[in-house]
């Protein structure tokens, strides 16, 4: 596996990046975690979560229980709902919302990174903003990121 620097933080990520959402568990949990502990042996460190979802973000915190936090890099998709409605939340209350819900479902203690993805020009009012200020100050994210289509 090769590893790339992942900005000034002196951590190294896989430049490979596994994306994990309900499709995941579209077989069952064990073989989700099966697949899990196989990017992790394959040196795969670096985890995206497509959604908040709950059962998801569960499973994922099980595999990555087995090894040290600061070794993993974990991103969550923020804008995209829980991927059922459908429906991306960019409000302080639902950005903070899903960002708890992940965190206490998985037990990862942190996100390294929460990306807002294609954020209208007002999806973002001060009250969201604010939120995105307070999640990092309270260590619950490390980085903010935004994605979209140019």
């Amino acid at each position: 596996m090769r590893y790339r620097p992942f900005g000034r933080s002196g951590s190294a990520v896989s430049s490979l990046t596994l994306s994990v959402g309900q499709a995941m568990l579209s077989r069952g949990r064990e073989k989700a975690l099966e697949l899990l502990y196989s990017a992790l042996e394959d040196g795969i460190n670096s985890y995206r979560l497509e959604t908040a979802d709950p059962v998801v973000a569960e499973v994922l915190g099980e595999a990555l229980s087995h090894v040290e936090r600061k070794l993993v890099c974990v991103t969550l998709t923020l804008g995209l709902g829980d991927g059922r409605s459908g429906q991306g939340d960019f409000t302080a209350e639902g950005m903070t919302a899903a960002i708890d819900k992940v965190l206490h479902f998985s037990s990862l203690g942190w996100l390294d990174v929460a990306v807002l993805h294609e954020p209208g020009e007002r999806d973002l009012p001060q009250s969201s903003l604010n939120a995105l200020t307070a999640l990092r100050a309270t260590g619950r994210v490390k980085l903010l990121g935004v994605s979209g289509d140019a």
